[in-house]
């Protein structure tokens, strides 16, 4: 074999090392049929999940409108402000929107009405999942609560899913203008309403001040 071709392969060897795995593959439409259990639960990355904590902030500033809707391993304190936590997070994103009404939502390829996430902690770092697909029914909205069941599934190596029904509370933040003063206690819910806050839609939410999660 001449001096050429062997350096060649060599260098087709280390390309190919260097090279990103593909990426795993979407999941079926039929692996996000909704269901009825009572809390959303399945598993994320491998490892058990159940929502303890589900929130909804809406972000209102032009050219960024938005509806999250976010599930969480464990409770949620200080909602709306990015502070590190050591929790598996699960979040619908829904652009283009300022409100929820009852309904069907589907993300399911093109036209999709939203986006799915997920992060999970391992070790000193998260993991981090962008790709999915998923179901939302929205059955009751109130001022204070949604009220709902979803079901998403996601494209990686362990082809994790999650769904069930929820109940989200408003994710308010201390910089929302949502306080007189600071209250005692980093919980969210020591966070008491304005005297005159700044008008909410009728689901209820807040102004954009950040980003969560």
């Amino acid at each position: 074999m001449s001096a050429r071709v062997m350096a060649l392969l060599v260098l087709g060897g280390l390309a190919a090392c260097g090279s990103p795995p593909p990426e795993p593959p979407m999941p079926e439409a039929s692996a996000v049929e909704l269901g009825d259990e009572p809390a959303v639960v399945g598993e994320l990355g491998g490892s058990p999940f159940r929502a303890a904590d589900a929130r909804f902030r809406i972000f209102t500033r032009a050219g960024r409108r938005r509806v999250d809707l976010l599930l969480a391993s464990s409770a949620i304190e200080r909602c709306g402000l990015p502070l590190a936590r050591a929790q598996s997070r699960v979040w619908l994103r829904l652009p283009e929107r300022t409100s929820l009404e009852p309904g069907l939502l589907e993300s399911l390829g093109e036209g999709a009405s939203f986006s799915v996430h997920y992060e999970r902690p391992d070790g000193l770092r998260f993991v981090e999942v962008h790709r999915g697909l998923g179901r939302l029914e929205i059955t009751r909205v109130e001022a204070r609560s949604i009220e709902g069941r979803m079901r998403v599934c996601f494209a990686d190596a362990e082809r994790s899913c999650v769904g069930g029904r929820f109940t989200a509370r408003p994710c308010l933040s201390r910089i929302d203008g949502r306080t007189l003063r600071e209250p005692p206690g980093l919980a969210d819910d020591a966070i008491e309403a304005a005297s005159h806050p700044e008008p909410a839609d009728a689901s209820g939410g807040a102004r954009e001040t950040t980003e969560e999660p």
